[in-house]
């Protein structure tokens, strides 16, 4: 019985009072901080930003984010999951339209997009550090890839069909390669075969050499030209045969002529360049149902037939075009007979064609400064197509507005629309010039050269940049 009351006294005493619990020491706070995310997920953030210009100003944020930017590896995957930034468009000037070029003496004009128009002083893409030579020829403007622009003299030759009928041919003639944000340029000679033929195009391809991923890229000290022309045929009256050369830059390069291979096509007059998609060219037939195509890889010709309803008649060459787009399907954009401006899509795997996109003209273009009811009686003109917009005008009377591939909205106060011809992108250079610290000596650094184009705009923060704290 004492055991019992002993055991109670010592429960009533240790229930009469609480017992404290462990003194635990304060946990100090984890890292909370941006500079504090490991590299490799700070890497997965960088591989989200949105385009390669936003990327090189997020660059220039610290020594650690120039660091992770700057590697090879960190590049090659940014430029596979992001399209090339394309902050605006050179622009052919139709002469025969009211608006002349701003300079009275070239026949392009760099236009920016508004989202980006202060990326780029457009000051910075002026050409008047490209040679002279002969003033009643002045450069024109042929192609454009990456930042280089591909200019010729324009060659016409006319001959007489009757006393008062006379019809032009467009031969080759000398060009220039250039890119504007680095002012310099190489004057190609053009080649004896490419001379003797008709001009059906020049391209700028990319070079021979190849990055560190293995891809191809484009510089002023890598690239080609290929010079596309027609050969008419000894033997069959209106018909020829399209022939490809190709000038590879550096001390080893020169014209090289491609592979023939005999594919006939309809004389040089009824022929018409409709686009560029995929790796390969494209050129309209009239009187024909199938188009020319040329595969800039292998630089084999073939002809290929688009469904009806798709090509719709060879006749209506101005009303269609061939244009890519970021997910690498094939597309076609063509002005119906009511006026319907449509997108078809080739889908891939079963190669079946859809329409993706429709924008009613005559509808969407209501409204807009300048429009008169007579316009659209007939089917309109495509001006020139990109696989952001399609400039279009009626037949009636050069009136040209644009239509926003993505959010199908019509346009007539941009100052792409003032420019009655083709358009070429102006893509910012690839990769970019950075000073990358190395991570295991911050007084040392290593540098990625490029030309210094697109970086200039912040040039003065390579030196600036303030140092990260936390992981270097």
């Amino acid at each position: 019985m004492a055991n019992k009351g002993a055991r109670r006294g010592r429960r009533r005493r240790s229930n009469g009072k609480p017992k404290r619990a462990p003194r635990r020491e304060p946990i100090p706070p984890g890292p909370t901080g941006v500079h504090h995310i490991p590299d490799h997920l700070l890497e997965l953030v960088l591989l989200r930003v949105g385009s390669s210009l936003a990327l090189l100003r997020a660059a220039f944020t610290c020594k650690r984010w120039r660091r992770i930017v700057a590697a090879a590896a960190f590049l090659a995957r940014f430029r596979s999951l992001h399209a090339a930034h394309v902050p605006g468009h050179h622009h052919v000037v139709d002469p025969s339209f009211k608006e002349p070029p701003p300079d009275g003496n070239s026949n392009h004009v760099y236009v920016p997009d508004p989202s980006t128009a202060d990326a780029i002083d457009r000051r910075r893409l002026a050409l008047d550090f490209l040679p002279e030579g002969d003033r009643s020829l002045p450069w024109e403007l042929g192609d454009s890839r990456g930042s280089l622009l591909l200019l010729y003299r324009r060659n016409i030759v006319w001959h007489r069909i009757t006393y008062r009928t006379w019809y032009s041919e467009l031969h080759f003639s000398d060009m220039v390669v250039c890119d504007p944000l680095t002012r310099t340029y190489q004057t190609i000679l053009c080649s004896d075969e490419a001379g003797s033929r008709l001009f059906l195009g020049v391209f700028l391809l990319d070079g021979v050499a190849v990055d560190e991923s293995g891809g191809g890229f484009i510089t002023m000290s890598n690239f080609r030209v290929l010079a596309v022309g027609y050969e008419s045929h000894d033997f069959e009256d209106g018909r020829g045969t399209p022939r490809a050369s190709v000038f590879s830059s550096g001390s080893e390069g020169g014209w090289q002529i491609a592979a023939e291979n005999d594919v006939s096509i309809p004389e040089y007059a009824l022929i018409s360049f409709i686009g560029r998609a995929r790796s390969s060219l494209y050129w309209m037939m009239e009187r024909e149902s199938v188009v020319l195509a040329l595969d800039e890889t292998t630089l084999e010709f073939s002809l290929i037939e688009f469904p009806c309803t798709v090509m719709g008649m060879p006749e209506e060459s101005s009303a269609f075009r061939v244009i890519g787009g970021h997910d690498g399907a094939l597309r076609v954009v063509r002005v119906m007979v009511n006026n319907d401006l449509t997108v078809f899509v080739q889908l891939q795997g079963s190669g079946e064609w859809v329409a993706e996109k429709v924008v009613s003209l005559p509808e969407a273009t209501c409204g807009q400064p300048g429009r008169e009811e007579t316009y659209f009686q007939r089917p309109a003109k495509i001006v020139s197509a990109s696989t952001r917009y399609i400039l279009v005008t009626p037949q009636e009377e050069t009136w040209i507005v644009s239509v926003d591939l993505e959010t199908l909205e019509v346009e007539r106060a941009h100052e792409r629309n003032r420019y009655a011809g083709a358009a070429y992108p102006f893509e910012l250079p690839w990769p970019p010039a950075l000073q990358a610290c190395r991570a295991a000596d911050r007084r040392r650094s290593r540098r990625i050269y490029v030309p210094p184009t697109f970086a200039y705009e912040l040039v003065n923060c390579i030196c600036n940049a303030p140092t990260c704290s936390g992981t270097s």
